[in-house]
């Protein structure tokens, strides 16, 4: 495995633990206030590496070993990140990519395939946290959000008033690939009508909800089940 460290044209940098092997590429994203490295990641890279296919798991900026400070990075900045990762592995010859997202990195993941629909070979949700762009409205009274590792984060205005740039009523109109959700039925973070309204609203046809009996926000339990089921669905 190679530890690459990406600058953005912009400034900042992004940490990738990148494994080679055949395209398409897995790309994980985590969750908000977590890292690249953890259980389900590894159990992505130990698939990736059964199968002799190539994968990547990035920090997001404000995260692990990448630049920028939580709750000053912006969901621009992050959806920014995924597309250097995915422009990478293009390089590599790797791509497209199956993006698997966990949380708020379902919806970075989301957006950034409703952005570059060509460099996404098939999208894989686990737990998406949608509803963060109302992301005012989940604020402490301190203009705190609380995690769901339990992580008390103070948002920057820039953050909140880059949320509400981002339409996400519209999102599901806009994947045009192949789509596995996985929601917990018993997700304490994020109910799964959430994730049955998402599907129901995406037009293309090949997509799948799998609601996970007793699951929750962490779906690390039935995780083989899902690479099962990504491969089957997307190859």
């Amino acid at each position: 495995m190679e530890v690459l460290r990406l600058q953005h044209p912009g400034g900042g940098h992004v940490v990738v633990d990148v494994l080679d092997g055949t395209g398409p590429a897995y790309l994980y994203v985590h969750g908000y206030g977590s890292v690249r490295a953890g259980e389900k990641s590894a159990s992505l890279f130990e698939h990736a590496r059964a199968r002799g296919r190539a994968a990547a798991r990035i920090d997001l900026r404000g995260h692990g070993e990448s630049s920028g400070t939580i709750g000053n990075v912006t969901m621009s900045e992050m959806v920014a990140d995924v597309r250097l990762a995915m422009a990478m592995l293009r390089a590599r010859g790797a791509g497209p990519v199956v993006l698997v997202g966990s949380s708020i990195g379902a919806v970075v993941g989301s957006f950034a395939a409703a952005q570059e629909p060509s460099s996404v070979r098939g999208l894989v949700l686990l737990g998406p946290a949608f509803g963060f762009m109302r992301l005012a409205a989940r604020l402490d009274p301190q203009g705190r959000l609380r995690t769901s590792t339990g992580l008390e984060v103070t948002m920057h205005q820039r953050t909140i008033l880059d949320a509400q740039q981002h339409d996400e009523a519209s999102l599901p109109g806009r994947i045009s690939m192949p789509l596995l959700v996985v929601h917990g039925t018993d997700d304490e973070v994020i109910p799964p009508a959430v994730s049955t309204r998402f599907v129901e609203q995406v037009p293309h046809a090949d997509k799948e909800l799998w609601l996970v009996e007793g699951g929750d926000h962490r779906l690390n339990q039935p995780i083989l089940e899902v690479w099962r089921r990504m491969d089957a669905r997307i190859g």
